[in-house]
């Protein structure tokens, strides 16, 4: 194995590698990226995996010999971090990787690649094509939601639903929800399954209204990594227990959360009878200083409104009071209050693209429903966030 590239080159395609190397694993390998290195088509393609998420990258390099090793991921990235800013050379030496540039050099021990586990070739017949700064957005709305309780694994995932003529996307951890709906998008590939010798995929399934997958958030956390405004699709192949994104030089392999998540909507009141509207910024930055002096068990923040008057304030025992009267805001409905955690809203406002934000709220034990003011044309946005209880 022998190759040599531009360090800005190699650089660019492994710098994200390695936040998918898994920090806790029974299997040593997987510290490793595998390397393989085509002398025919000058192409190296560099695995790595936690088994849950399977990251493979291919590009260009001028190769004069093929091989293939395994080698420490962590020390791969951080040696090619500070090599000189110019043409890298790799080979292999018996046991060795070899990484040269200028006078720096480098001899970093290589593992058995025959450890590493077997990858299977993307197969991208029945895949389906989505602009891809449109799926960055849907998981930039949505990711935030997702629980940290490996004791409901499920709601680690984001669901993604795929309708006929639309699809969602839909995070929840039981005290807030973040949904962006897509309108009028047909996503299902053309029908196959009367051709002969086509193999029955995920799209074809008797008595399936919808295609439901539940994706773990680190797997679209990469994806939102490697984003390039240049590339402008994605490549997505859904099958029963994993999804296939391609995407630029990139492909990457999925497990899926294999429970049905759960029906979240139900939580959507239906009808809330007060309404108000507020700058964005206005109302962030008073939450934001009434917390400094909220009670760190529940981060509870209140708000407190009517036609006349609206208090953001919060109360500790051990700390102290804070308050703030907000203005220009416009309210409709009846005098009423209502308690949360103020990280969560924040969460919530963070991914509200208007200058404005609508909430809707009811009495102290209803949830708040937060929105866009100008709803994005073909795309339904919506946030809930659960009350603390008083």
């Amino acid at each position: 194995m022998r190759l040599a590239i531009e360090k800005k080159d190699l650089l660019a395609h492994i710098q994200h590698l390695a936040s998918v190397v898994p920090s806790k694993n029974t299997s040593p390998i997987l510290n490793n990226y595998l390397i393989n290195v085509f002398e025919e088509t000058n192409l190296v393609r560099i695995t790595t995996s936690d088994l849950e998420i399977t990251v493979v990258v291919e590009f260009p390099a001028a190769v004069s010999e093929g091989g293939t090793i395994a080698v420490s991921a962590r020390h791969f990235n951080e040696i090619i971090n500070y090599m000189p800013d110019a043409v890298i050379n790799l080979w292999r030496h018996d046991e060795l990787l070899m990484i040269q540039s200028g006078k720096v050099d480098f001899n970093l021990l290589i593992a058995d690649h025959t450890l590493f586990p077997v990858i299977p070739e993307p197969q991208l017949n029945n895949a389906i094509t989505i602009d891809s700064a449109l799926f960055n957005r849907m998981i930039s709305k949505t990711y935030f939601a997702v629980s940290s309780d490996v004791n409901r694994a499920v709601l680690t995932g984001v669901c993604w639903k795929i309708f006929p003529d639309y699809h969602l996307m839909a995070a929840t951890d039981g005290r807030k929800v973040a949904e962006i709906k897509i309108l009028e998008t047909n996503l299902l590939p053309p029908a196959q399954e009367n051709e002969p010798g086509v193999e029955e995929n995920i799209f074809t399934e008797q008595n399936q209204s919808f295609v439901e997958k539940v994706i773990p958030v680190k797997t679209l956390q990469f994806l939102q990594k490697i984003f390039d405004p240049e590339v402008k699709e994605i490549k997505i192949a859904i099958e029963r227990n994993k999804v296939l994104f391609s995407y630029g030089k990139f492909f990457v392999f999925s497990q899926v959360i294999e429970h049905k998540y759960p029906e979240y909507q139900k939580a959507f009141p239906s009808d809330l009878p007060n309404r108000f509207m507020i700058d964005k910024e206005s109302l962030r930055t008073a939450i934001r200083r009434v917390a400094l002096v909220a009670p760190d068990d529940n981060l509870r923040i209140r708000f407190e409104l009517d036609n006349e008057n609206f208090e953001v304030n919060t109360s500790n025992r051990d700390t102290g009071d804070a308050k703030q009267n907000m203005e220009d805001y416009s309210f409709e409905g009846t005098s009423t209050g209502v308690s949360f955690n103020y990280k969560y809203m924040l969460s919530i406002l963070d991914a509200v693209d208007s200058e404005k934000a609508i909430i809707k709220l009811g009495t102290s034990k209803d949830p708040m429903m937060i929105y866009n003011e100008n709803p994005t044309p073909g795309q339904e946005l919506t946030f809930l966030l659960m009350p603390l209880r008083s």
